[in-house]
């Protein structure tokens, strides 16, 4: 596992720096992913289903594009996250058989996605020098959780 937290060029963070990702969810309740067909027949497949059903259950039906389907959101999140363990860690439903757009996701300290999980789940910042901050209790607990297998 990358300890990305300590990961800089020169004392400043760089701007591409991959973390592992400590699945906040943020990015899951900010977008919903544009599938192309096949990959909602992949996940249909998955979920024992026909495209119709999932049509039906999964996508959103005021949106069109030819070819492609927006997941449904759940309150905000896609439809597919599930809040687990105190909020603090989401997981995929579909993870397996997820569209490739999540799949390309890189978490990482530049997108505020990442930095507002860290912020809202564990109370913790990253300066601009790439320094994890907050209460060292929390960054103790933080690091063990990154360390932590699952």
């Amino acid at each position: 596992m990358v300890d990305a937290i300590n990961e800089r060029a020169g004392g400043i963070m760089q701007r591409e720096t991959a973390i592992t990702c400590f699945r906040c969810g943020i990015c899951c309740v900010k977008y919903n992913p544009r599938i192309t067909v096949a990959e909602a027949e992949n996940i249909a497949g998955a979920l024992g289903i026909s495209l119709e059903e999932f049509q039906d259950g999964y996508v959103d039906g005021s949106w069109f594009e030819p070819g492609y389907f927006l997941l449904e959101s759940h309150d905000g999140p896609c439809i597919f996250l599930e809040q687990g363990q105190g909020d603090k860690i989401a997981s995929c439903l579909i993870h397996p058989v997820r569209p490739q757009v999540c799949r390309d996701w890189e978490a990482g300290w530049h997108r505020r996605e990442c930095r507002e999980g860290l912020s809202r789940y564990w109370g913790l910042s990253i300066d601009p020098s790439g320094e994890l901050r907050g209460p060292p209790a929390k960054i103790r607990e933080f690091r063990s959780f990154l360390r932590s297998p699952g």
